[in-house]
């Protein structure tokens, strides 16, 4: 079996989410139903969010032309970690400024290493799934040393800031929109906040009409997300997942 990357990322990502579903049910209230959060003016608190996503955005242009600390992910990656930091900085300032509680952003402060832990084995369960609907199974042991050499330490502070961005916009969306509009405008506007950087580096009009398919699975991501409330275990799958767009797989 060999598929495109595109499809074997909704084949592992489906995986890995199926699987969630399935861990949860036996997980001894690791994820038990939370009351939803409750803002006193929830209009406000989701213009706020996406002022401070704009703001990320902004800061990451600067970043694009080498206007932030002098780092590569490659060549100095603890360095770049910093400016992962200062990228996302608006959106964590959001929390400390309106004094809003981490839970808000799906950042549970109970059990953290083993929501770390089972985020862990799915993202080897999913990886795994890429593997084999690639190019095979014999795949998965290099595509496990790729993904997790230590100079990939800023990707991994850059999608774990990135999950916390996305809970926090979603969070407060639901808030004043309601939850299936919530869907599919977070789903949405993530898709769209990679274009900048796709036309930056001369993307295809293949891969711009790729992220179609990125609203549906951010939608399907979301939708289990908004359930589980704990961005922990899925910035595992988030960044093992991320890291097979850098590898090429022998025969793929």
């Amino acid at each position: 079996m060999s598929v495109t990357h595109h499809a074997g990322l909704l084949i592992a990502y489906l995986g890995a989410l199926l699987a969630w579903l399935a861990i949860r049910s036996r997980a001894d209230g690791l994820w038990a139903p939370q009351p939803e959060p409750i803002f006193a003016a929830p209009w406000r608190e989701a213009a706020l969010a996406l002022a401070a996503g704009a703001a990320v955005l902004g800061i990451g242009v600067l970043y694009s032309n080498g206007w932030l600390l002098p780092a590569t992910s490659r060549q100095r990656p603890a360095l770049d970690a910093v400016n992962q930091l200062l990228i996302y900085s608006p959106m964590l300032l959001l929390l400390v400024l309106r004094r809003q509680p981490l839970e808000t952003a799906w950042v549970p402060t109970q059990r953290i290493l083993v929501r770390v832990g089972i985020g862990l084995v799915l993202a080897l369960f999913a990886l795994l799934l890429y593997a084999a609907c690639r190019t095979g199974v014999q795949a998965w042991p290099e595509l496990l040393a790729q993904s997790y050499r230590p100079r990939n330490i800023s990707y991994l502070v850059q999608v774990l800031l990135e999950d916390v961005a996305i809970a926090a916009l979603f969070v407060r969306f639901r808030a004043a929109l309601g939850l299936r509009t919530t869907l599919v405008v977070v789903a949405t506007l993530f898709a769209a906040a990679h274009i900048p950087g796709l036309l930056a580096r001369g993307a295809t009009p293949g891969e711009l009409a790729a992220l179609s398919g990125d609203v549906g699975l951010g939608v399907l991501a979301l939708a289990v997300l908004q359930r589980a409330r704990d961005i922990w275990w899925f910035w595992m799958v988030h960044f093992a997942l991320d890291m097979t767009q850098f590898y090429q797989l022998p025969g793929a």
